[in-house]
């Protein structure tokens, strides 16, 4: 339930800024609503790529619009657009690396996404739905010209199912819808019923909401509750896999209806291997995943590996050989081992030796790198750096850096093969500080005789998906932020250490101070060293009290967000710049988690922390505020019915019923495997699913709270419950449910109303006041209460 991730609009170029020759300080001023809800971001699954000379930058841009949802379905639009990225208009751009030039693909008001080079640098391809339906599009660098596929309508579900070329550039592999169904048809199949109410018309600009309150003294009369029904869950992912020629345009299908995940050629181009999802393990989150083959020149397909444990189904890659694919065993129920599969006559070997850790991170994704030869594996495990000998099935850590974590390998998205410099020698690693607050490039040689740091920043880089390198100038290229710049493409010459940035997509932020992070550590009262980043307003004076809100996700380790920014800032209504800016504290707490524990986890860990924020004189005591997304909304839930210290809590996106009893049989698998952390069901361990139900304890509520929840985001019973349960007990609690919304709420009205609600929300009940620009109000060290306002 974690989220998933984001513009040169109606203009085909842009040229990078020049800076102003003149400085001008930051204003210290609150940062705009309509300045935050127009920041872009790099879509956080859709891989950047460079061209072969290394010269343009290929990567998709999440605008400040978004994709109507005027289908009934959660998984696409009416143009075949996939909202499993969110419903950002995405665009396509590349980007000289030199001049800054960006170059918007495809149509002006229309979404693009996924664009990927040619191994020439000749040809960019990427989907594009400009006419009304999604398309595969190819543009000639050479002439300008951008043709699109005739007869072929991509059908992806994630940015990284993006087209594969083979390894000589005639052909493109694709994802498709299959040839005898419309898209209409498609996500007729798809569709959710809805238990929402029926939402008025209102202006474009406007939000549309539907609005029930409970005041504090007594529950509001004449409010219907809306019905909840038990949604049609029909969904299908069967798509095609068609073979495209680069040159003639013709598409030729060698897959056809099969729920295919991940795609890639033999590194010979001359055979196609996939994975299929097959659903999950009984009574678990765990994925499991067919591993099939094809020949590209057509013909039956051969599975090789069946029920296969990979949390996405993208963690394999071919060997240079074309005789095996290795894959790693991921996901909540997976070991994390290296397992090797023939090609052949699918025979499998499993690399675990008493000496190889587990190489899945938890949450799947990384896939093993081989070496050009094909007789050495690399993974990153337990924050090193190993290499297996395939023959043996030894390994070794080649790579460790006391104090940080190695992170990810650089390498191109989707190259099964290690990107090396000085002739094949040489790899490159992304380290992070434990603690999150410095990133570091490392060189490793392969051997693992030596290693150094060649560039140290204190920022935050990215892995995988958005990281790149470029053999023919030794560039890396990646994702990096920091609490005062969102994420921007930075690009770091391996020779000389130099970096610069590559993307400029918000100089508008450099207009406004933003607040500045550290971490506080405390012990939790279980005995747990723990730690929380803690961001401040700018220019923050030390003694001064401040209101804190805590931002609070289970299971993560909240510290290690020190150096992103916002914390969760690529998406507005997580932007915590815009509550510090206002003059408010945020915190997010390390938050681990035990099975079978949860209620009483989060309190040991969240609300020492709080303690030390007070005792370190950052917060003030009696105004303390507590928010959280998704899992987060349940952890919210679990705090304020065991302690009446937060005096206002705001929760969105409320999937989880706060009864785990009765939600249990909707997602048997989230308890007994899953997120759900109960590692049993409900007649085994009937206890802990009491234990940790927080509505048994709703009677103890003391703190108001505001419910936003978007109004296709599942089947609405949970957020129903919450607030038909609060208002039988007159609990102060009000439930704002947005039109056209999921799990995140992104229409721009609607974020903006939901914002200013939670300003006015938090001014009630921490008792604040605000200046004209929406700046909290200080008497000396503490917020002015608004009973002292002229």
């Amino acid at each position: 339930m974690h989220l998933a991730c984001h513009t040169l609009l109606f203009a085909a170029v842009l040229v990078a800024a020049a800076p102003s020759t003149r400085a001008q300080a930051p204003a210290r001023d609150p940062l705009p609503l309509d300045v935050a809800l127009a920041l872009r971001s790099h879509n956080g699954r859709s891989p950047i790529n460079l061209s072969r000379d290394g010269l343009w930058l290929a990567h998709t841009v999440a605008s400040i619009q978004t994709v109507p949802r005027d289908t009934a379905t959660r998984s696409y639009s009416a143009t075949g657009f996939s909202f499993g990225e969110g419903d950002s208009r995405m665009e396509a751009t590349i980007t000289n690396t030199k001049t800054g030039e960006a170059i918007r693909l495809g149509g002006a008001t229309s979404a693009s996404w996924a664009p990927v080079w040619s191994p020439a640098g000749d040809l960019v391809a990427w989907y594009d739905d400009q006419g009304g339906t999604a398309g595969l599009w190819i543009r000639d660098m050479k002439t300008g010209e951008s043709r699109r596929v005739p007869g072929l309508i991509p059908r992806t579900q994630f940015g990284f199912e993006g087209v594969r070329w083979s390894p000589d550039g005639s052909q493109l592999l694709v994802k498709a819808l299959p040839s005898d169904i419309t898209i209409a048809q498609a996500n007729a199949l798809s569709r959710v019923a809805s238990a929402a109410p029926k939402f008025r018309d209102v202006p474009a600009d406007s939000p549309s909401v539907h609005v029930q309150r409970v005041a504090a003294s007594a529950p509001e009369s004449g409010v219907t509750q809306p019905k909840s029904t038990t949604p049609v869950r029909n969904v299908t992912w069967a798509v095609d896999l068609a073979l495209v020629d680069a040159r003639s345009l013709v598409a030729k299908r060698i897959v056809t209806s099969t729920a295919v995940r991940y795609f890639a050629f033999s590194p010979d181009g001359r055979s196609v291997a996939y994975s299929v999802l097959r659903g999950s393990e009984p009574n678990s989150q765990q994925p499991v995943y067919d591993l099939a083959i094809v020949a590209a020149s057509g013909g039956a397909a051969t599975t090789l590996a069946r029920d296969i444990r990979q949390a996405y189904g993208i963690e394999w890659s071919w060997s240079p050989d074309n005789a095996t694919i290795a894959y790693i065993a991921s996901g909540l129920a997976a070991s994390g081992e290296f397992i090797l599969v023939s090609t052949r006559d699918g025979t499998q070997r499993t690399l675990k030796r008493d000496s190889i850790p587990s190489f899945d991170p938890g949450d799947g994704e990384n896939a093993p790198l081989w070496n050009a030869e094909g007789t050495q594996l690399f993974g990153v495990s337990g924050g090193k750096l190993w290499r297996i000998d395939v023959a043996t099935g030894r390994g070794a850590p080649i790579l460790e850096v006391p104090g940080w974590n190695v992170r990810a390998i650089v390498s191109p998205f989707a190259s099964p093969i290690i990107w090396t410099t000085n002739a094949g020698r040489t790899a490159w690693t992304i380290v992070r500080e434990r603690g999150g607050r410095r990133s570091a490039i490392h060189q490793v040689a392969l051997d693992g005789s030596s290693s150094r740091k060649l560039i140290e920043e204190t920022k935050s880089y990215s892995g995988l998906f958005n990281v790149t390198a470029s053999g023919a100038t030794g560039d890396i290229a990646l994702l990096a932020s920091d609490q005062q710049h969102m994420g921007d493409v930075r690009i770091i010459n391996t020779t000389t250490g130099a970096a610069r940035q590559g993307t400029h997509l918000n100089s508008s932020l450099e207009r406004y101070e933003l607040g500045t992070a550290r971490t506080i550590a405390w012990l939790g009262t279980n005995g747990d060293s723990l730690r929380g980043a803690l961001l401040l307003p700018p220019g923050y004076q030390p003694g001064r009290r401040l209101p804190l809100v805590v931002y609070v996700y289970g299971g993560t380790m909240g510290s290690t967000m020190v150096n992103r920014f916002g914390f969760d800032g690529s998406l507005p209504q997580f932007n915590m710049h815009i509550l510090a800016t206002r003059g408010f504290a945020v915190l997010y707490p390390d938050a681990p988690l035990r099975v079978g524990t949860t209620m009483t986890d989060i309190v040991s860990a969240v609300m020492p922390g709080v303690d030390a924020a007070i005792e370190q004189g950052y917060a003030d005591p009696d105004r303390l505020a507590v928010m959280g997304q998704s899992y987060g909304s349940f952890n919210v839930l679990s705090l304020i019915t065991q302690t009446t210290r937060f005096k206002a809590a705001v929760i969105t996106a409320a999937v989880l019923h706060p009864d785990l009893a009765t939600d249990y049989l909707r997602s048997v698998g989230y308890y007994e495997q899953g997120q759900g952390n109960m590692g049993g069901s409900l007649w085994q361990q009937r206890e802990r699913y009491l234990a940790n139900s927080p509505l048994f304890h709703f009677d103890k509520i003391k703190t108001p709270l505001l419910i936003g929840q978007g109004e296709r985001d599942g089947d609405l019973v949970p957020a129903d419950a919450i607030f038909t349960a609060l208002k039988r007990l007159e609990k102060p609690v009000e439930y704002r449910l947005y039109k056209g919304e999921g799990h995140v709420i992104t229409q721009r009205p609607n974020v903006r109303d939901f914002w200013m609600r939670r300003f006015a929300f938090f001014a009630d009940n921490l008792n604040l006041s605000y200046d004209d620009k929406g700046g909290v109000q200080f008497d000396g060290d503490r917020a002015r209460a608004r009973s002292v306002i002229p």
